[in-house]
């Protein structure tokens, strides 16, 4: 098929709305690899056309991408639309029913396809105020914030109320929906396979009074990667045993190699099946992922399923998988004293960290990616009345 050959008259399209650009060089074009397992898991169970809607990037030349994939034109199983607003690409396709990102840049989509279209999304309210009040600039006062803040959740309320569905990555957006949404399921997004769910993890840790511990996630502030290398730092004063890998890249790498903590080690970015799972399967004991935002990151589940417990902050995606399932240890946001303490503690008590990750993995198998993809396409097919 060619990139825009939507069955324009076809009533069993699924439309999804994706935020990730597409690269396009000539006939070429490049997707983050996670978004198109995604898209692909799509194809897998809708019955019918699967188009994709996608802001456009013109490839640079030499650009290295390792974390997408290069697709060509003839070998393409959905149709993708660029160049243009989310609105008018579900007017090329006349979809049965479109998924997108729930954001006001999607908002239009409901002025002729309100009942069939699904928004997804993954902050609750005080997450999503949180961000605002970052990305604020430093002139807007606290009172105008809260007030913008306001009017943007009746916003987001309205646009559910009127909307086909929700789809709630993880917790917080699941509360998030009660009592507002049309219909919703909930969902844990991450790219584990049950084949790669039925291999048995190794056995961990290795011994008492020793830990190797992993950090996964960009290196930027809203991560926390300087409070993961915080509590190797501390282990590592008191004589402990302990080493850490650090897994991913970004703007902060530098800063954090030239602290020199000693015992850690820095992979950049990883290909996620044939090297980021081999390696904190075989090599990780404990997960640190002290993100003080309340993100649904794909790398607690990611974790889970390889048997690894999380040690993090109780963000409002982290503090219910810890509270409800016990897979992991939870502490305040922003705490890196009781953080550091947690991990003196759990350096003598192998016992909790097998319990702990028992529960990971019996969780994660509960939540392989075939099976949140089989529930988000029913839901769709429910909306969509097929």
């Amino acid at each position: 098929m060619t990139w825009e050959a939507a069955t324009l008259s076809e009533p069993t399209t699924l439309l999804l709305v994706q935020s990730d650009p597409v690269i396009v060089d000539g006939n070429r074009r490049a997707i983050r690899s996670k978004t198109l397992s995604g898209i692909l898991a799509f194809c897998d169970r809708w019955p019918g056309d699967v188009v994709v809607s996608a802001p456009t990037v013109r490839a640079r030349p030499s650009e290295s991408l390792p974390l997408h994939v290069w697709l060509d034109q003839d070998d393409a199983l959905f149709a993708i639309l660029t160049g243009m607003a989310p609105e008018e690409a579900a007017k090329r396709c006349s979809p049965a029913v479109v998924l997108a990102l729930h954001s006001a840049a999607n908002y239009a989509l409901l002025d002729a396809y309100a009942r069939r279209t699904v928004f997804t999304f993954e902050n609750g309210a005080r997450q999503r105020l949180r961000i605002e009040m970052l990305q604020a600039s430093a002139s807007l006062s606290r009172a105008r914030i809260l007030v913008g803040h306001g009017r943007r959740l009746r916003a987001f309320r309205r646009s559910l109320r009127a909307a086909g569905g929700a789809q709630c990555n993880g917790y917080a957006a699941w509360d998030a929906a009660a009592g507002a949404a049309r219909s919703a399921v909930l969902f844990f997004d991450h790219r584990v396979t049950e084949r790669e769910l039925r291999r048995a993890p190794d056995p961990r840790p290795a011994s008492a009074g020793a830990l190797r511990l992993g950090f996964s996630g960009r290196h930027i502030a809203i991560k926390g990667p300087h409070d993961a290398l915080d509590v190797v730092a501390a282990l590592r004063a008191d004589g402990a045993d302990v080493e850490m890998t650090m897994f991913g890249d970004g703007p902060l790498r530098g800063e954090l190699q030239r602290r020199g903590v000693d015992g850690v080690t820095f992979t950049g970015d990883l290909d996620f099946e044939t090297a980021w799972m081999p390696t904190v399967r075989s090599n990780i004991d404990l997960m640190v992922l002290p993100y003080p935002q309340g993100d649904p990151a794909g790398t607690y589940l990611e974790s889970f399923a390889l048997g690894v417990p999380v040690l993090g902050y109780a963000n409002d995606a982290f503090a219910p998988l810890a509270r409800k399932h016990e897979v992991g240890w939870a502490v305040p946001v922003g705490h890196s004293a009781e953080l550091i303490a947690e991990g003196r503690r759990l350096l003598s008590d192998a016992e909790d960290i097998r319990a702990r990750s028992e529960n990971a993995l019996a969780f994660a198998r509960r939540h392989s990616m075939e099976h949140e993809f089989d529930v988000r396409v029913e839901h769709l097919r429910t909306v969509a009345q097929m």
